[in-house]
C-alpha cells in the first residue's frame, strides 16, 4: 500500500510526458510521436571527399538533426537545411530522449530523408547500444545491405533477419557509396553512368553537392527512451509537487 500512491504518481507523469509529444505530419508521412521522433545528436560524421577530388562541401553534419524542415534545393546550391555526406562519407545520427522500435506490421518503421534522385547511392543500418562499446548493427535491407537511391526512404524492419520484437534503436548510420571505375565496363559505378576517364565538362553538373544528402531522420514507431532512476525520482517529485500545488490551490 504504502509503493501505490508513488507508482501511480510516476505512472501519470510518464503518460502525461509522452502524451505531451503531439503527432506530425511532415512531408505526408504520420509521426505519431511527434517532434520526438527525430534524430537529435550527432555520433560520428566522416566527410567523404567533394566533386573533382576536393573536400566535400555542405557538412554541416547538424543540419541532419530535428524536424525535417526542407529537402536540398539543387537548383540554388546553398547549404541550407541538410549535409552532404562526400562521396565515401559516413554519418551516424542517434535518437536520445526516444527509441526506434518494431512496429508489428508491414508499415515503415524509419525514415530517411535523402534528397537527389542521381548519384546518391549509400547503405544504412540501424544499431543498438553506443558505438563507444560497441554497437550491434542490423542493415536495413537485408543481408549485405543492398545499395539504395537518395529519397525520402521508409522502412519496415520488422522484416529483417535477426531481428527480435523487443529490440530496440538508437542509432542510424549512413555510408555513401563512393564512385569509382569499373574496368570490365569502362563506366564508373554508382554514378549517373558516364565513361571513366570521363572529362569533367561532360558529366552533369554537381554544384557543391556530394554524396547523399541528408535533412531528416524520424522514427515512426517509437517509444520514449527509458527513464535512468534518478531522473525517475525527479518525475516523481515534480509529480509530487505538481499535486500538492493543485491541493493548495483548491483549498484557497
Amino acid at each position: 500500500m504504502t509503493h501505490a500512491v508513488p507508482a501511480a504518481l510516476l505512472g501519470a507523469a510518464l503518460f502525461l510526458a509522452a502524451e505531451g509529444a503531439a503527432a506530425s505530419t511532415v512531408y505526408g508521412i504520420d509521426f505519431p510521436g511527434g517532434d520526438m521522433s527525430f534524430a537529435d545528436r550527432v555520433v560520428r560524421f566522416t566527410p567523404g571527399f567533394g566533386f573533382g577530388g576536393g573536400v566535400a562541401p555542405c557538412t554541416e553534419a547538424s543540419l541532419a538533426l530535428g524536424v525535417a524542415q526542407a529537402a536540398p534545393d539543387r537548383y540554388l546550391g546553398e547549404c541550407n537545411g541538410y549535409v552532404s555526406l562526400g562521396e565515401g562519407g559516413e554519418l551516424v545520427l542517434g535518437f536520445a530522449d526516444n527509441v526506434l522500435m518494431p512496429s508489428g506490421d508491414a508499415a515503415p518503421d524509419p525514415q530517411i530523408f535523402a534528397g537527389g534522385g542521381h548519384d546518391e547511392h549509400f547503405m544504412a543500418w540501424i544499431g543498438t547500444g553506443t558505438v563507444e562499446s560497441g554497437a550491434s548493427w542490423l542493415p536495413l535491407t537485408g543481408p549485405g545491405c543492398a545499395v539504395l537511391l537518395g529519397g525520402s526512404l521508409g522502412f519496415d524492419i520488422d522484416s529483417l533477419d535477426g531481428l527480435a520484437p523487443e529490440m530496440r534503436f538508437s542509432l542510424v548510420a549512413i555510408y555513401d557509396m563512393p564512385r569509382y571505375c569499373n574496368r570490365r565496363t569502362g563506366l564508373m559505378e554508382y554514378s549517373v553512368g558516364e565513361a571513366c576517364r570521363t572529362d569533367s565538362r561532360h558529366l552533369p553538373y554537381d554544384g557543391p553537392w556530394a554524396g547523399v544528402d541528408t535533412y531528416g531522420l524520424g522514427a515512426i514507431s517509437t517509444v520514449p527512451a527509458p527513464v535512468p532512476l534518478p531522473a525517475a525520482g525527479l518525475m516523481l517529485a515534480a509529480a509530487l509537487g505538481g499535486l500538492a500545488a493543485l491541493r493548495r490551490r483548491n483549498k484557497g
